[in-house]
């Protein structure tokens, strides 16, 4: 095979490659990855002034006002069954029109993650935290895993 040939051989195996752009963030020592086609934005906590209501669950931390729409606020710590830090960033997400603000610890870094190297998750209980995870991949360098969450779970967990 000529070089111009491997060349062309190469670029048509890189093509068929599928990735998704994931957002990675922080909470309680875990990292997490959520698909960048959710992500609306990212507020710092000074931006983000939330609303306590009463009668919800202890995880939801209120509501918030963006731009006129109303966006429920998740405190990731308390859902996934760690104690608040003062210290957070929210990120918004939004599913076909449907908003919810996660508040995390920090957020880090986006990266593109092939689709075939997710790999499952071991089922073990019945945790809150492991219904949301679908899959894990292991960030370069190998020394970091990275959980996947399912946004729709974030978002309909609670029902």
């Amino acid at each position: 095979m000529t070089t111009d040939a491997a060349m062309l051989a190469l670029g048509e195996d890189l093509a068929e490659v599928e990735t998704d752009k994931y957002l990675i963030f922080l909470s309680g020592g875990i990292y997490y990855g959520v698909d960048t086609k959710y992500v609306k934005e990212m507020l710092t906590q000074w931006e983000t002034s939330i609303t306590w209501l009463p009668m919800l669950p202890p995880d939801i931390r209120g509501v918030m006002n963006l731009r006129g729409g109303i966006v429920p606020i998740v405190d990731f710590r308390l859902m996934t069954g760690c104690m608040p830090e003062d210290k957070f960033c929210t990120v918004i997400l939004d599913m076909e029109g449907t908003q919810i603000g996660i508040m995390v610890d920090e957020v880090d870094q986006t990266i593109d993650i092939q689709k075939n190297h997710i790999l499952p998750v071991p089922h073990q209980s019945d945790m809150t935290a492991q219904k949301m995870v679908t899959g894990m991949y292991s960030l370069p360098g190998g020394k970091k895993t990275l959980m996947v969450l399912d946004c729709t779970q974030l978002l309909y967990g609670h029902q």
